[in-house]
């Protein structure tokens, strides 16, 4: 623990973490902790893109998967500097907790949630700050990382301007609806789909501005099928978050795989459908079946992989290009 803080005033859960972590609160910081791992990356400076993750929940967890997972297969080409999540926990967050899918589970799932992502991190290497993001602390501890982009899935905080222009290839936010023909901004996307009627969604990535789900849509993923056999909108929200959970790591490859390949520039178009598995997409357009809490959060496999790199070079540098 930090010199200075006296451990009752730390949450009970840091004692659920790795054996060695070490953990300060930063400056301005009413929640939350920055924890270093016991084997904390080196600093040198390989010239890899360097990326800042903003993720929560399970759809932050997959996410944090398809990042780890292309860090191993494809080696030297990124570098995951931080991971930035929500407390759904401490009474003093600020995180939409009523509005958001945090609301459908217990104390103590949101709770398993959390440590599962958090140890995720830090057993990679990964140092993970879990609190308030505009304060001078935090801006500190991201100047350091130095990020060169930031993806953002599930996150329950705005970013801000200093956060945003931190990073010289954009920051880019995933949202399960289409942002693009005005859809579900906002906290509540499966409301918003109840309120239309409709059966299907999509995800969408945008370029993030300061105004919550604002910037300009950049992809969108093939459609996502809400409806039970009979054609029905499930009429179950957490039947929607386990669904909209499965093209989530094939849509954070295609984006670090094209972050890598636009450095130093930014994105302007993403390519969600050139090399998608079939599998996949048949899984997106099936019925919710009677046994979607089986669902588990995926980790990408060799399908995605052999669909990532068998992507036509001509489509994704013009995706880069594109704007």
């Amino acid at each position: 623990m930090t010199p200075g803080i006296e451990t009752s005033d730390l949450p009970g859960w840091l004692q659920a973490l790795p054996p060695g972590c070490a953990c300060q609160v930063p400056e301005g910081a009413r929640w939350g902790v920055l924890l270093h791992p016991p084997n904390l990356q080196p600093s040198q400076d390989q010239g890899e893109l360097r990326l800042v993750l903003f993720a929560s929940f399970w759809i932050g967890q997959a996410t944090l998967h398809a990042a780890l997972a292309y860090l191993r297969r494809l080696p030297g080409r990124i570098r995951v500097v931080g991971v930035v999540t929500d407390d759904p926990i401490s009474p003093q967050a600020r995180i939409s907790l009523r509005k958001r899918a945090w609301s459908l589970m217990s104390e103590e799932e949101r709770l398993a949630v959390k440590l599962r992502l958090v140890r995720t991190a830090l057993e990679a290497g990964i140092p993970v700050y879990t609190g308030e993001v505009k304060t001078p602390g935090f801006r500190r501890v991201l100047a350091a990382w130095r990020p060169d982009a930031i993806i953002t899935c599930g996150f329950g905080q705005v970013l801000d301007r200093t956060i945003l222009g931190a990073v010289p290839q954009g920051a880019y936010n995933c949202h399960p609806t289409d942002l693009a023909n005005g859809h579900g901004a906002g906290p509540s996307p499966w409301a918003d789909m109840e309120a239309r009627g409709v059966t299907h969604t999509v995800w969408s990535v945008h370029q993030m501005t300061e105004e919550v789900d604002a910037g300009p849509v950049i992809g969108r993923s093939a459609p996502i099928n809400l409806a039970d056999a009979a054609g029905r909108l499930v009429r179950e929200p957490r039947a929607f978050v386990y669904k909209i959970l499965a093209p989530i790591c094939w849509m954070a490859l295609c984006l670090i795989d094209s972050l890598v390949r636009a450095r130093p520039g930014p994105l302007r178009r993403l390519d969600l459908d050139s090399g998608m598995p079939a599998a996949l997409r048949r899984q997106l357009l099936q019925p919710i079946g009677p046994d979607w809490q089986d669902t588990q959060v995926p980790v990408p496999g060799d399908a995605e992989f052999a669909g990532l790199l068998n992507r036509p070079a001509a489509q994704v540098m013009e995706d880069i290009a594109a704007g």
